[in-house]
């Protein structure tokens, strides 16, 4: 190297939006790694396909509902370090169901986990926005997909750690959790990017005002939500109705997540190029048919099938958060913890019904069955706005 020539240097943004994106995709891993043990605690405890549905509602509530609510704390108070604790809380608590022997310590221990993640999420989401600049679209989707891609990873992780160390090997999630809070404390993303607006958030100026115009893509976030959590947890119970292994469904929940996650980057990079809403309703569209054909033609077409279903379904996924950023743009946290959590609250309440028609028609049926929703939420996209209605006035 020359003399006086310096050395080349990562981008400043680029450190933060990594422990950001690895804060996101460690959390979602370890909650991950339930839905594949699902069997293995139906032959521990003898929980059944509802009280599977009714425990997993449970903790979509509290995760997906609690988001709005950290989302203000955040907004309001500026609180810089809830992004830190998340993985950590996480960790900890899915790591301690390997100890339980009864349904109900079991599903309170995984609510605790659930505020974990509702903690993480919307000032995860709100920092990557910030740490993006001008590229919002392609930060979220980074962000996003590396959500999806630990989702999908935790499935397999958590069965492989439960084949080798039994019960135990269920801390493994402990460990993850602990070491990444330890990486986010030390980038410190909440300070490196924080609200620099002069006027502090309220509820009744910067929030009431836009729901009427973000009703629209919560409904849709809401059903799109309510298919890929009831694929994400009946997929392993579908396979052990094909006959197949806990590892089985493992890998088809993997692989559809991954895939998802890759779907996730796509379709974040093809809005800012495309337009959020061709990019929502194609995706919709598309996946319906690919999660009704792997059903009915079962393995080994499942393995393809399932995964180009769960890129397509989560295509839109990071899209619909930046348009919830872009139409309530005075509570970033706020509209990301909608679309993030309270949607995604309301598509789970649907798992104990799922859970219910599974007993009744078998998990398969009610898996073909739902596969058509997406279509509904195809629709809804027609009525989201393309821009803030402030946006708007200031362009007329």
């Amino acid at each position: 190297m020359a003399e006086g020539t310096a050395a080349p240097r990562l981008h400043p943004r680029i450190i933060p939006l990594v422990a950001l994106v690895i804060g996101h995709a460690t959390g979602d891993a370890c909650v991950n790694f339930i839905p594949a043990l699902w069997p293995e605690f139906q032959a521990k405890i003898g929980i059944t396909n509802t009280q599977i549905g009714v425990v997993t509602g449970l903790v979509s509530f509290t995760t997906n509902f609690g988001q709005p609510l950290f989302g203000y704390l955040s907004d309001r108070f500026r609180i810089p370090h809830m992004v830190t604790l998340g993985p950590a809380i996480v960790g900890l608590f899915i790591g301690l169901m390997a100890l339980p022997n009864d349904v109900f310590t079991l599903g309170l221990l995984y609510m605790v986990a659930g505020i974990g993640t509702a903690l993480f999420h919307p000032q995860g989401a709100t920092l990557t926005g910030r740490a993006s600049g001008s590229r919002k679209g392609l930060g979220m989707a980074v962000f996003s997909a590396g959500g999806s891609v630990g989702y999908g990873a935790g499935a397999i992780i958590g069965v492989l750690l439960f084949e080798r160390f039994g019960w135990p090997g269920m801390f493994g999630a402990t460990v993850l959790g602990g070491v990444t809070s330890a990486l986010i404390f030390s980038v410190d993303p909440g300070a490196r990017y924080p609200d620099t607006t002069a006027e502090t958030m309220h509820l009744r100026t910067h929030v009431v005002p836009y729901l009427r115009q973000l009703g629209a893509l919560f409904a849709l976030v809401s059903l799109r939500s309510l298919v890929i959590t009831v694929f994400n947890t009946f997929t392993p119970l579908g396979a052990s109705e094909w006959g197949e292994s806990t590892r089985t469904g493992a890998w088809l929940l993997t692989g559809m997540i991954v895939a998802g996650g890759v779907g996730n980057f796509a379709g974040g990079w093809a809005s800012d190029h495309l337009g959020r809403r061709s990019v929502t309703v194609g995706s919709l569209v598309l996946c319906a048919p690919a999660f009704a054909a792997s059903i009915h033609w079962g393995l080994p077409a499942a393995y393809v099938l399932l995964p180009v279903a769960g890129l397509l379904v989560q295509a839109a996924v990071s899209v619909n958060i930046v348009q919830g950023q872009e139409l309530m743009p005075g509570a970033q946290s706020v509209a990301s913890s909608l679309t993030m959590g309270a949607a995604w609250g309301v598509g789970g309440l649907a798992l104990p019904v799922a859970g219910a028609a599974a007993d009744s028609w078998g998990v398969l049926q009610m898996l073909a069955v739902t596969s058509w929703l997406p279509l509904l939420a195809a629709i809804l996209a027609f009525w989201v706005p393309e821009r803030a209605l402030a946006e708007a006035d200031d362009t007329a």
